[in-house]
C-alpha cells in the first residue's frame, strides 16, 4: 500500500467513492471489540453514533487488498498526489529515531515551529498559516485515531519538559501555569500594540 493510500483513506477527496465504499466494506467482514459492532455494521462512538471504525477493527480486517481491486479493475489509479512534507519530516524522524508512526509526527510538528519561531515570536500571519496548513495536513492523514495520538505524544513531551525545568522538587503543574499565562499576557500586548499602530495610521 502506498503512503497515498494510507493518507487518502481520510481525504474523500484522495480517492474515488468506489473506494471508500471498499474500503468500509473491507474494515466491516470483522466484528468490533471496541463497540461491538457486529460485522457489515458500523462502528459507533460511546454516545451511539456512527463513527470512524476503531483501530482494533482495522487491524482483525488487515490492510485492504488495493493492489488486487486494481488489477480486478474495480479502482482507478491513483493519480500522483505529492505528500505534504510534514509527513515526509515524519518519516525521516521515525528513521533517525527508530519510533512509531505517532512519535515520528510529533517530532516534525515541533521541529517545524523551532524552525519558524522568529515569525512567531512576531506573529506573522503567514508563518502562523503555514503551520496550520502543516499540521491540517498531519490531521486529514492520519485521521482522529492517528491525531489523538500525536496530540497524547505532545503532552506527554510538555509533562517531561516542565517536570525537568521545575527540578527536584517543584511543581510541574505550577510551572506550567505560569509559563500559559505568560504567553496569553505576551500575546494580548502584542496585540494590542499591533492595534496601535493601526490606529495610528488611520
Amino acid at each position: 500500500m502506498t503512503q497515498q493510500e494510507r493518507w487518502g483513506h481520510w481525504q474523500p477527496g484522495f480517492g474515488s467513492g468506489e473506494l471508500v465504499r471498499l474500503v468500509r466494506a473491507w474494515y466491516r467482514r470483522a466484528e468490533c471489540s471496541a463497540c461491538h459492532s457486529a460485522a457489515g455494521r458500523a462502528c459507533r462512538s460511546p454516545s451511539g453514533y456512527s463513527t470512524e471504525h476503531h483501530r482494533v477493527r482495522r487491524d482483525a480486517a488487515g490492510q485492504p487488498p488495493y493492489e488486487e481491486w486494481r488489477k480486478r479493475g474495480l479502482i482507478p489509479e491513483i493519480k500522483h498526489i505529492p505528500v505534504p512534507a510534514v509527513l515526509e519530516a515524519s518519516r525521516a524522524a521515525r528513521d533517525e529515531f527508530g519510533v512509531d508512526e505517532s512519535v515520528g509526527d510529533a517530532v516534525a510538528v515541533v521541529r517545524r515551529i523551532l524552525a519558524d519561531l522568529l515569525g512567531i515570536a512576531l506573529g506573522d500571519d503567514t508563518t502562523l498559516d503555514r503551520l496550520d496548513d502543516a499540521t491540517r495536513a498531519l490531521v486529514l492523514a492520519r485521521g482522529p485515531e492517528g491525531s489523538a495520538d500525536v496530540i497524547t505524544v505532545l503532552a506527554s513531551q510538555v509533562v517531561t519538559l516542565t517536570r525537568r525545568l521545575a527540578g527536584p522538587g517543584g511543581d510541574p503543574a505550577a510551572l506550567l501555569t505560569t509559563l500559559i499565562h505568560s504567553q496569553v499576557d505576551h500575546a494580548r500586548r502584542q496585540r494590542h500594540a499591533q492595534q496601535r499602530v493601526r490606529a495610528r495610521e488611520t
